[in-house]
């Protein structure tokens, strides 16, 4: 939606891939878009907005998910925020480490 910027961006060596209709990133589409580029191992972070668009697509594969030793309260939301779904999407546990109380976890869709 800023063709200004995608043209400066594609000037300065940046490679644009459009993945949206101007209103925000279609995480299938995008995921599609760069597959077709060949990169097939992604990795995304950001907050439980785009988590939640994620998973809705049903393109998240793999889930890394830190719990640390502390507790605070407040009226936080979920990892991940959207719509709800019919049917949960199921993970397995690939791997977990602990150091110093803190959790890693990996989990992947089976």
């Amino acid at each position: 939606a800023a063709p200004d910027k995608v043209a400066a961006a594609e000037r300065a060596g940046a490679r644009v891939v459009i993945a949206g209709d101007g209103m925000g990133v279609d995480p299938a589409r995008a995921v599609r878009a760069l597959a077709d580029l060949g990169h097939t191992r992604l990795l995304t972070e950001g907050g439980p907005r785009l988590l939640g668009q994620f998973v809705a697509a049903g393109v998240l594969d793999e889930l890394c998910l830190t719990v640390s030793p502390m507790l605070t309260v407040g009226d936080a939301q979920r990892i991940a925020g959207g719509p709800s779904l019919a049917v949960p999407q199921r993970f397995a546990l690939a791997s977990l480490l602990e150091e110093e109380g803190f959790l890693f976890g990996r989990y992947r869709r089976p």
